[in-house]
């Protein structure tokens, strides 16, 4: 929202979760509303546009960076107006990168971005009743539209979540081929492949935080090959069969030969549904994210018979299957699970 309009509170009280030095800066869940926005009759189209979206679903969505303005007083008693600013690259330990931005001062394009998220991602994913059982929250507890976002090696960005906080660029919104495009290029097809992935990017999280040890345990499955079993507590193992958050493992499975004849063709005996490439040469696992993609879209799209008919052969899939579907369950957050 714009600053003098309808800028809501965020809360003084700030818990943090200690960062690593490539981790990002996080919010508690331990704080239910960190931002609110209050209505203003007089605000224009886009800033309505946006307070129906927060009275409507709790998610704020802001495109200046002054997420609040406040009175405050010196030691003298006199009056001086504080602005807290979205800090990309905070860090409570000190050791977050910088992050780049400029803001968007396009309004159409904003308003683009707006009925992005609000029909492709917080409509079908994140506003959905999670139950009593719920913890924490799934989804930003706000999101910042910017124009430009760079990373930490200044190569252009699509988001960055810190302190709560979700940014989003909306001129590098998603790729299509090698090419990062803005939020009005964007196909039908390419709003909804957004909206599925920014659903799952946020579930990562999610699950990362609120259920980190048994999150963990569904990677760790991929551990358990039965290949090699002299290989167990060897480097090769670990190389490979680890699924991380980024740094691709792969094996040359050419020059060191070892696995069985269907390792590049056949990624299911080996815990996951799919390989991020194969070339002639290596097998590539995927990220955390996209191994996460791949089981919950097999989740959302398929039956439970479904499922055991297509890979019930492959003793690591179901498994894997069964604790994240265990997990969902767990969360409340169904809107995953096909028929639920």
């Amino acid at each position: 929202m714009k600053a003098n309009i309808l800028i809501g509170g965020l809360l003084v009280a700030v818990a943090l979760w200690a960062c690593g030095d490539n981790d990002e800066a996080s919010a508690s869940h331990a704080e239910a509303n960190w931002f609110t926005l209050e209505y203003d009759p007089n605000a224009g189209e886009l800033d309505k546009l946006i307070y129906e979206i927060y009275d409507e679903t709790g998610f704020p969505i802001f495109y200046n960076d002054t997420l609040k303005t406040q009175v405050r007083y010196d030691k003298g008693g006199k009056p001086y107006n504080y602005y807290e600013i979205f800090k990309t690259g905070y860090s409570y330990s000190g050791q977050a990168k910088e992050r780049y931005y400029s803001l968007q001062r396009d309004e159409e394009k904003v308003r683009l971005m707006v009925e992005l998220l609000r029909d492709y991602a917080i409509k079908p994913y994140l506003a959905k009743n999670q139950g009593p059982d719920f913890k924490g929250r799934y989804g930003a507890y706000a999101f910042l539209l910017l124009d430009t976002l760079f990373n930490a090696n200044s190569k252009p960005d699509s988001l960055y979540h810190s302190l709560g906080v979700t940014a989003l660029s909306t001129r590098y919104v998603m790729k299509r081929g090698s090419s990062l495009i803005s939020v009005d290029m964007m196909t039908e097809e390419e709003k909804e492949r957004f909206g599925w992935n920014f659903a799952i990017y946020e579930l990562k999280r999610y699950l990362q935080m609120v259920y980190p040890t048994e999150f963990q345990a569904y990677f760790d499955v991929t551990l358990e090959t039965p290949d090699h079993e002299q290989w167990k507590n060897g480097s090769a193992l670990r190389d490979i069969f680890e699924i991380k958050d980024s740094g691709i493992n792969s094996y040359n499975y050419v020059n060191k030969p070892g696995y069985n004849a269907d390792f590049p063709t056949n990624p299911r005996r080996y815990g996951v549904l799919r390989y991020q490439k194969v070339d002639k040469y290596s097998v590539y696992f995927p990220t955390k994210l996209e191994d996460l993609m791949a089981f919950t879209e097999m989740i959302h799209t398929m039956s439970d018979a479904e499922i055991r008919a297509e890979h019930g052969e492959f003793p690591m899939i179901m498994k894997r299957y069964e604790m994240l579907l265990e997990l969902l369950k767990l969360s409340g957050l169904t809107q995953f699970i096909k028929g639920e």
